[in-house]
């Protein structure tokens, strides 16, 4: 016998059944696969559904710190200035003012020049004695014939009765 004759020999069907059965190995594999795919596709659009979710909602925090920073330091320049109501006041600089790059706000005027919110109240109060209170002590200021007020030693010291 020769080699060729040891080899084994198959049936058309005994071919068409190896054939079928790795076919339907391969079927279930891929199949296998494909639902593996489908769960993970699945999967990633919850979570992109959820991470969209959580950047809007800390964009709205973020927005929000930002306003209430904003909001604060004004109240807190104009009560440095002595405004006469720091909290209406506020109104006035709320819609140009921000928070910059460096997390300092800033009051940005009609041409686009961003300058610190805190020269910018400064500034304006020189200009607006009508908003800001006024500090002068009672009897400090030149009241003309005022001379029942003040401190006797200081007036007996001048000769002033």
């Amino acid at each position: 016998m020769t080699d060729k004759n040891k080899e084994k020999l198959f049936t058309q069907s005994e071919v068409d059944n190896i054939v079928k059965e790795r076919l339907e190995r391969e079927r279930k594999r891929y199949n296998s696969d494909n639902d593996m795919v489908e769960t993970l596709q699945k999967e990633l659009v919850t979570v992109r559904a959820e991470l969209q979710s959580l950047m809007a909602d800390n964009e709205a925090k973020s927005t929000a710190l930002k306003a209430e920073q904003v909001n604060k330091t004004i109240i807190q320049e104009l009560e440095k200035v002595n405004g006469i109501n720091p909290t209406e006041l506020a109104r006035l600089f709320i819609n140009n003012s921000s928070v910059d790059d460096t997390g300092s706000v800033v009051y940005t005027d009609d041409s686009g020049i961003s300058v610190p919110i805190g020269e910018h109240i400064k500034e304006w109060a020189s200009k607006s004695s009508w908003a800001i209170k006024s500090v002068q002590k009672l009897g400090s200021g030149y009241g003309g014939n005022n001379s029942h007020v003040g401190n006797t030693e200081l007036r007996d010291a001048f000769g002033l009765k």
